[in-house]
């Protein structure tokens, strides 16, 4: 679905403004006139009649060409101003920055080459639209952003650094000048001021609503100033937070969250100061880095209360009833979606729960009566791997439509459980455990077993995690976008209620574990709340150069969910970003962030993401994952919008269908799960 965040994609047609007419100007500053005997030549002539009379027909204009005296030769062009900083404030736009082009002769003299003289053009124009003719920028308001200002004149280029960036205060009440100034420059370390939430250091993608800033230790009575800047975007809040403290992001009559995210890519700062009538404080200054892209698919999980299927696009301020739970059943559950969103199956009924398919819009596929529990279910939809809750020593292989057994996953150590495909259909991963029954054991190990759907079977079981005393549970495990790492679990037993339990991930041959230490809250969140992460699942596909977790954690969240009582504490979504290029051995892993969307009263579990439902020709998208043809493309009768094409292009943008990396417009990018992606690091 195309959204508001769309239009911090940038524009991939390049405007080029042709001078059309000439005109020399006196230069200052040492500077001579663009004309005489200086080899510069402000001739009238462009070209010839006949060329340029082609030119206006085909709808496009050549570089102007200059018949150039014999003079001192230029060997250099330059951009005046350089690497300016346009600066919107409170969304008034300012007045046109003019740039002129500059000759360097030999001998070092430079010439203002004048109006008329040689071509503009301007890459970003969704941050500042260029003025035909004189090279004159004017800043859309839109969102702030970096771009490159390009002079070209006779077979040279020049080009420059151009700054937008959006700065915004928010005062409701106007707060004593006093008070303000002296929140301006606090500097006293606050003694008593914890943040809270977001947690510093966190990766947040594009397209969420914004989140709530959290903290403690104020009054109610005290003022506040909450700064958050970077190179393109500037946010100022005065006034007062009465406890408990949260503030949101203003979206009325501005989105700031959505202008924040759209404007930057990379770091941005966070400083929350503190005026209690007698001293001015200050927090230490956090760091957030903005992905540039949205999450891409939709996240289905289990509303443990209503005992529903229920799912949430990133982006949505509530969540979708998707399955519902038959009449008489007391839940519809362990669920698995297809990587491309076309078919889902759970279990009904609780107890032996027997497993059903089902299309995306909720309708039945087909329903059984035999005993399953958590099932597996192939990327394209089509095969499904039952029978956990049999209390057997196997799994058994069946298409979506039949309860007819294709092949059956034997293992004589134990009983399989837990069992997840990879995107590339190749394998399969599933926990063996030595000990209870299907939803209540201790001991498990991790393992992965080659699988082939055109002559049906299982091939080469291999262990690949062993467990250990303290932690002797390991499963649930999830495949990277790219099949070659898994995430899971280690924990103190299968049932999460209770449990202490961490995040790893694996390469799939099983070397390379490595904790997820920053995930599970390491470092910014007090133990034993570290060790209450469960049930991760990659999304989908990398975006924004990163791979992306859901995980269960019942973890405090701020000051807006305290309990942390092991029997009724709240369990909820949330959402981390991975760097799969981290050097060996470092947790590639950041700070997580809540879920935005999800009801707070909820427990809720199993949070499995997978594409949305693609969308036909014509239709918007954001990327090419979100079209049934695999690639979205500019509107050509609606710039800064993007719709599904057919059409194969000479190469895939990211975000777009590949069959490998060389189908890849950047030379960086890699074909994962396959769409283009650039992975950071």
């Amino acid at each position: 679905m195309k959204t508001e965040s769309s239009v911090a994609k940038t524009f991939l047609a390049l405007a080029i403004v042709p001078a059309l007419t000439l005109s020399a100007c006196k230069g200052d500053g040492g500077r001579t006139d663009a004309e005489g005997d200086d080899g510069i030549s402000g001739a009238d002539e462009i070209g010839t009649e006949d060329t340029n009379e082609e030119s206006a027909e085909s709808g496009t204009t050549d570089t102007p060409t200059f018949d150039m005296p014999d003079g001192p030769d230029v060997v250099e062009l330059k951009i005046e101003p350089a690497n300016p900083v346009i600066e919107v404030v409170d969304g008034l736009i300012p007045a046109a920055v003019d740039f002129t082009g500059v000759a360097v002769l030999e001998g070092g003299e430079e010439v203002n080459l004048g109006d008329g003289n040689g071509s503009w053009s301007f890459d970003r124009l969704d941050i500042a639209g260029l003025d035909p003719g004189p090279g004159a920028l004017t800043a859309t308001g839109l969102l702030g952003g970096i771009g490159t200002m390009y002079f070209d004149y006779e077979g040279q280029q020049a080009s420059t650094q151009v700054t937008v960036k959006l700065r915004y205060t928010v005062e409701p009440t106007p707060i004593d000048p006093t008070a303000k100034a002296n929140l301006d420059a606090a500097g006293t370390p606050d003694p008593t001021l914890a943040l809270l939430y977001p947690y510093d250091q966190t990766v947040f993608p594009r397209g969420l609503l914004g989140p709530t800033i959290q903290w403690s230790g104020g009054n109610d009575t005290d003022l506040y100033n909450l700064h958050v800047e970077s190179s393109t975007f500037e946010l100022d809040y005065y006034g007062p937070v009465p406890n408990p403290s949260r503030w949101d992001f203003p979206v009325m009559p501005t989105d700031l969250w959505l202008k924040l995210t759209d404007s930057v890519e990379g770091q941005v700062s966070f400083q929350l100061k503190r005026w209690d009538g007698v001293t001015a404080y200050a927090s230490p200054v956090n760091y957030w880095t903005i992905a540039p892209a949205n999450l891409a698919g939709t996240i289905y999980y289990w509303a443990v209360n209503q005992g529903d299927v229920l799912r949430i696009n990133p982006g949505a301020s509530a969540p979708e009833v998707f399955l519902q739970k038959p009449p008489g059943a007391t839940c519809l559950a362990c669920h698995s979606v297809s990587f491309d969103g076309t078919t889902i199956v759970a279990s009904q009924h609780g107890g032996y729960s027997p497993w059903a398919t089902f299309n995306a819009d909720g309708s039945v596929i087909y329903a059984t009566d035999s005993a399953s529990g958590f099932q597996a279910i192939s990327p394209d939809g089509n095969w499904i791997i039952w029978g956990q809750s049999e209390g057997l020593s196997s799994m058994n292989l069946s298409p979506k439509t039949t309860i007819s057994v294709s092949a059956t996953l034997f293992e004589p150590s134990g009983y399989p459980v837990h069992p997840t495909w990879s995107p590339d259909g190749t394998k399969v991963a599933y926990g063996v455990r030595t000990d209870g029954n299907w939803l209540d054991f201790n001991n498990s190990t991790l393992w992965v077993v080659d699988v082939d759907l055109n002559q049906p079977g299982f091939a080469n079981p291999t262990q690949i995690v062993t467990n250990d005393p303290s932690r002797p549970t390991v499963t649930y495990p999830t495949f990277s976008p790219d099949s070659q790492w898994i995430a899971f679990n280690r924990s103190t037993q299968a049932r999460t209620r209770g449990a202490a339990s961490e995040l790893w991930m694996v390469k799939t041959d099983g070397t390379s574990q490595i904790r997820l230490d920053r995930a599970d809250g390491v470092g910014h969140i007090p133990d034993p709340q570290t060790s209450l992460a469960y049930e991760p699942t990659f999304m989908p596909v990398a975006s924004g150069g990163y791979y992306w977790i859901v995980f269960v954690s019942e973890r405090q969240y701020g000051n807006i969910l305290t309990n942390q009582d092991p029997a009724t504490r709240t369990k909820q979504l949330w959402v981390v970003a991975v760097d799969p290029n981290a050097p060996q051995g470092v947790d590639p892993s950041h700070p997580a962030f809540w879920l935005p969307g999800q009801e707070l009263n909820n427990n809720n579990m199993r949070g499995y993401a997978a594409l949305g439902q693609c969308k036909e020709l014509g239709e918007g998208c954001e990327a090419g994952y979100d079209c049934c043809s695999g690639f979205c493309v500019e509107d050509p009768n609606s710039p800064g919008a993007y719709v599904c094409d057919d059409e194969v292009p000479m190469c895939s943008p990211n975000g777009s269908a590949c069959e490998d990396a060389s189908d890849c417009c950047d030379e960086d990018a890699d074909c994962i799960a396959g769409f283009c992606a650039k992975l950071i690091g």
